[in-house]
């Protein structure tokens, strides 16, 4: 008999209703969060160009368009297929992290090294090689899962994750370092993984905190670090001057905010990298307490049903996917929204789906695309 155009087998006797399994909430929730981004984005950009933002907001456009447009894709292909073709997807995303380092291709931006030169645009090759990462470890605990921790598949599990913690240090991309680690421990809990093990990586972390403070945290990375213990030494006045501004635009903002368009702070042109790491006090500055709750919930939502599908998927390879890209937004939207607060220290972590930037855009919504493949094929329907 041929097969529905509806329906697509996902394994022994087993069919996919589209219309019963597709994820609306997640899919909702993630787009009402970008289009709160365009919004917010249009207006920080306004200043900060000639035209007035308008050929960057083009960017942000085609980036959301094929992100869409991809996690569409992703959310209709069978998600166990990457465990085919994993390798040369982890592979692909190591090239593009060394290629950062190419003089003439890889390019500087706020004392990092992590951005690609595309002419029209840049890309941040670190993004996508944190999915290709989540994805290596998913099939690695699997195959562990079924055979049993030994050394040589304790060993995959651990180079899968040093090879891109490696390459983010030497793009000395902190922020996304500790995003890398903190994915990677939820991957190995999520992964059943002893606690003995679980306990010498802790250990493993520890020890090498103080070489991180005397070699990597040096320079102006250790005075911010600093001037965030103690925002009010002057000492460290100029490399707080960031955080000032933040909270001062969060402050104003009141209730219902300056309106559209009307932040002094923002249309002053006083919010340091507005269009990235303090997207959010343009929110809270124009829109408010009423705006920013509204982020916060949207993306309460975004986690919580991330972590819902993850709980109920069929196999152990989608549960290890969908925590680790759950993982992975938990950390950068905590990051980004409590450093703009003044509760973290200022790592350069943009704001999901809010923040300017057409890769990062683009790497967000073919993680949401796995995940709702994920929620696709789990045994119950969105509306049981």
């Amino acid at each position: 008999m041929g097969e529905s155009l509806g329906n697509v087998s996902i394994g022994a006797g087993k069919r996919v209703d589209y219309f019963k399994k597709f994820d609306y909430l997640l899919l909702a929730a993630v787009l009402a969060v970008t289009a709160i981004g365009l919004v917010y984005l249009s207006s920080a950009q306004y200043d900060k160009y000639l035209d007035h933002g308008q050929r960057q907001m083009i960017v942000q456009l085609i980036g959301l368009f094929i992100g869409i447009s991809l996690c569409i894709v992703f959310t209709f292909f069978d998600y166990r297929t990457f465990k085919k073709i994993y390798i040369p997807f982890y592979v692909i995303n190591s090239i593009l992290m060394l290629a950062v380092f190419v003089p003439g291709i890889g390019i500087d931006s706020g004392g990092s090294r992590s951005w690609l030169n595309l002419g029209v645009t840049t890309y941040q090759p670190s993004e996508l090689m944190k999915l290709a990462m989540v994805i290596y470890e998913g099939v690695q605990l699997e195959r562990a899962k079924k055979e049993g921790m030994t050394f040589k598949n304790g060993l995959r599990i651990l180079l899968g994750f040093l090879w891109p913690l490696f390459l983010v240090f030497a793009q000395k991309d902190l922020g996304m370092a500790i995003t890398y680690i903190i994915t990677f421990l939820v991957l190995i809990y999520v992964g059943e993984v002893k606690l003995r093990y679980l306990a010498g990586a802790f250990a493993l972390g520890a020890v090498s905190l103080p070489f991180l403070w005397k070699f990597y945290m040096n320079g102006t990375r250790r005075v911010r670090f600093l001037g965030f213990l103690d925002p009010d030494n002057e000492l460290y006045y100029d490399y707080t001057l960031q955080l000032r501004r933040s909270l001062t635009a969060i402050g104003s903002g009141g209730l219902y905010g300056k309106g559209l368009g009307e932040g002094p702070m923002n249309r002053g042109n006083k919010i340091l990298v507005k269009l990235t790491d303090m997207i959010y006090s343009v929110v809270a500055e124009e829109g408010g307490f009423i705006m920013a709750a509204a982020v916060i919930i949207l993306f309460t939502v975004i986690l919580l049903r991330i972590l819902s599908i993850s709980s109920r998927s069929q196999d152990y390879f989608g549960r290890c996917v969908a925590s680790g890209i759950f993982a992975g937004f938990f950390v950068v939207i905590f990051q980004n929204i409590a450093m703009n607060l003044g509760l973290m220290p200022i790592t350069g972590l943009a704001l999901p789906f809010i923040s300017q930037g057409g890769s990062a855009m683009l790497a967000n919504y073919i993680s949401i695309g796995m995940v709702m493949s994920i929620s696709m094929r789990r045994e119950d329907g969105f509306f049981k």
